[in-house]
């Protein structure tokens, strides 16, 4: 079985840059522990690398999707002009991702 290490949650959280605390760790350590159990069990299930992955749980016949057509486009102007802010025409958001500079 793989194993994910405090070590190596620490590493994940650094590169996404999520602030979380020691006790955090250990409980993500414990967790990604579980799930790994479970998908070895999964894997020992006879004939398991026969069934076709999914991707929802059951078919659904009756969707009809559109073509994708590329048709007109809004002007800068038009997808601006609503916009509480904006700069350089681009609209402007308060910052939301945090970090050390």
């Amino acid at each position: 079985m793989q194993k994910i290490t405090k070590e190596n949650i620490q590493d994940y959280a650094l590169k996404l840059m999520f602030k979380m605390k020691d006790e955090e760790f250990d409980a993500f350590e414990k967790e990604f522990e579980t799930i790994l159990k479970h998908m070895d069990l999964i894997g020992q299930i006879d004939g398991i690398e026969k069934v076709e992955p999914m991707t929802f749980p059951f078919k659904n016949k009756d969707v009809k999707l559109r073509k994708d057509v590329a048709t007109s486009t809004l002007t800068t102007d038009d997808a601006v002009k609503n916009a509480h802010e904006t700069i350089y025409d681009e609209v402007k958001v308060p910052k939301v991702v945090g970090g050390e500079s």
